[in-house]
């Protein structure tokens, strides 16, 4: 034990925990995104292994959690994306556009000057066929990177299996370690509860019910592709402001170029009133259990947190950033006691 006196020891040990958790850091950093990913889930599914573990071992439960995870969860999102790509290479490689006398007259009808729309017409091809090589480039790319995704898939597993059975052990730990008063303690790790629940929880339900509604609508219009589209407009959606407005957008004024003006009308009232509506009714019903962020936060938050994270900053990003909200706040209580 080190005596209260010891200064010195303590100061070394500072100075040792330190370097050791720069260290550490540094370890952490090449798989962050799949320790970040193992402990979204793990809290999303905590409460499954909440139940299992209450009638066998917990290692059992964890192990037993992770495998309907996979089942119900991992293995239909991996074959839903996959589904997608291969529609979204169909899309590039099949995409017809509109008739270009029809498109001409719609511009001259509507906007008054004369518009060359033949001329145009060629570099818009060579852009697509640019753009499309590009993504096959990517891809290509991205097939490098199968071996350090591997590794880090091991990561993943190993983080999300032991974040199960021992995640309240942790918590524990970090409550025991901080030094904080233990109603403060307490009182953080609601707030961050809270904020995982808004950040996590909200958001993915409301972006899934606008791209469920959005599939629907495009499946009665005639679409093809429709993963493709569903998988674009769940993404968009995590983002506020843009949502699925700039699907079903487009898909409107596609549909009017072509000629086919009562799907477009039946697209814009339903999508303004129905996938765009649904927000204003999802929302607070899935985010009364989360903390509320003001609207400037949250973008900051996601589109910061997409920038140093990935996509999994969609989530994180928020969460840090209302994190120090939460920290100002419980500061500012703490001294006006």
């Amino acid at each position: 034990m080190i005596g209260d006196d010891d200064s010195a020891s303590i100061s070394f040990l500072r100075v040792l925990l330190l370097g050791v958790g720069v260290l550490s850091i540094a370890l952490v950093l090449p798989f962050l995104q799949f320790v970040l990913a193992a402990g979204l889930l793990a809290y999303l599914v905590e409460p499954v292994h909440d139940r299992l573990s209450n009638r066998v071992w917990s290692t059992v439960a964890a192990l037993l959690t992770m495998v309907a995870t996979g089942a119900v969860v991992l293995v239909p999102l991996f074959l839903i994306v996959v589904v997608a790509l291969e529609q979204a290479v169909s899309v590039l490689q099949h995409a017809s556009l509109p008739d270009i006398a029809a498109v001409e007259a719609l511009f001259r009808r509507w906007i008054g000057p004369e518009v060359d729309l033949p001329a145009l017409a060629g570099p818009l091809a060579r852009a697509a066929e640019a753009g499309f090589r590009g993504l096959i480039g990517n891809l290509a790319g991205a097939l490098g990177t199968i071996p350090a995704f591997l590794v880090g898939s091991v990561v993943f597993l190993f983080s999300f299996f032991y974040l199960l059975r021992d995640g309240d052990d942790l918590v524990d730990w970090l409550r025991a370690a901080a030094p904080l008063d233990p109603a403060v303690a307490d009182e953080l790790l609601g707030r961050i509860d809270d904020l995982l629940w808004a950040a996590v929880v909200g958001n993915v339900v409301v972006a899934g019910v606008q791209a469920i509604l959005t599939v629907f609508g495009f499946l009665v219009i005639g679409f093809d592709n429709i993963i493709f589209w569903g998988v674009v407009t769940f993404a968009l959606s995590l983002l506020p402001v843009i949502g699925a407005s700039v699907v079903w957008l487009p898909a409107m004024g596609y549909l009017f170029a072509v000629g086919r003006i009562p799907a477009a009308v039946g697209l814009l009232v339903y999508g303004s009133v129905v996938i765009s509506g649904s927000d204003n009714v999802v929302r607070p019903l899935a985010m009364q259990r989360g903390a509320r962020l003001n609207p400037g936060l949250l973008v900051l938050g996601i589109f910061g947190g997409v920038a140093v994270f990935g996509f999994l900053g969609l989530f994180v990003g928020p969460v840090l950033i209302g994190l120090c909200k939460e920290l100002v706040e419980l500061l500012g209580e703490e001294r006006a006691h």
